[in-house]
Order: structure tokens, then sequence, then C-alpha cells
């Protein structure tokens, strides 16, 4: 495992990396809105009919979401939720991550509007703590210690 594969708590990074932390979690929330935007659910066969702009945006997301899903938890947002699922399934309980499925929401009768409150609330994080990570990165004892902790 390489250092740069260790995804870090959001009060533990510079502010280079809370800017390009921030800037994927902006493009990610645009992605889904855009998805979203273009393409509705079929309530019969709980599918999304999609248009190309709707296709183009879902392999975007696919691309970003699990890095998107690891800063969100790293700003100390949890993002599961337990869901009565459909009828087929007995109407079980279950555990649901909103962001790792969220292609899924509708069909678990979830607004996509709390999975996107996560992201705006992860957004707000890393906005919110602009100052503090550049005064980290100025801090020489801050890069003092990330050395040691990689040695």
């Amino acid at each position: 495992m390489n250092v740069e594969d260790v995804i870090k708590h959001y009060r533990d990074v510079a502010f280079l990396e809370n800017r390009k932390r921030l800037n994927l979690l902006i493009e990610f929330r645009d992605l889904v809105k855009k998805y979203f935007d273009n393409s509705t659910l079929n309530m019969v066969t709980g599918k999304y009919n999609e248009n190309q702009e709707a296709m183009e945006a879902q392999k975007e997301i696919n691309l970003i979401m699990k890095k998107a899903y690891q800063i969100i938890r790293m700003a100390d947002i949890k993002t599961s939720l337990v869901s009565s699922s459909s009828h087929a399934v007995a109407g079980h309980w279950k555990n649901m991550d909103l962001i790792l499925n969220i292609f899924n929401l509708a069909r678990n009768d979830i607004p996509l509007t709390i999975a996107t409150d996560y992201i705006e609330s992860a957004i707000d994080v890393y906005e919110s703590n602009r100052l503090r990570s550049f005064m980290r990165t100025i801090n020489p004892f801050f890069w003092a210690s990330v050395f040691l902790k990689y040695r």
C-alpha cells in the first residue's frame, strides 16, 4: 500500500489535499444532479430511462464514486441508512449505504435528497476546513509529524 493510497481524516490534510477533495465532491454532486435531471424512473421495472447525458454522467459517477465515498466518510459523515426492502424480499430491513447505492435509492423508496444532503454536508466540512488546512500547511510541526508517521 502506497502512502498516497491512505485516505486521511479531514483534520489531517494540507491545503492542497483539502481543495482537491472539495473539488471532487463538488464534481460528484454536479454529476449526480446531471444524471437524475436527465433520467426518469420507470415505476414498473424499477430501472431508469436515461438519455445520452445521463449515461455519460453515470460513467463519470462510477469512476469517482468510491473516492467520493471515502472522502465523505473521512469528513465524519455516516452515509448508511437502515431501509426496508421491497416486498419481493419479504420486507426485511437492511443497512444501505446511500452513496455507494445512489442508483438504487428510488427502488428502496429513499428520496435522492437524503443522499445529496450527505454530499452537501461533506462539501461544507471541507469548505469550513479551508483556513485550518492552510494553517497546517504552513506549520513546520505538521510536516514533521507527517514525516515521522510515514518514516
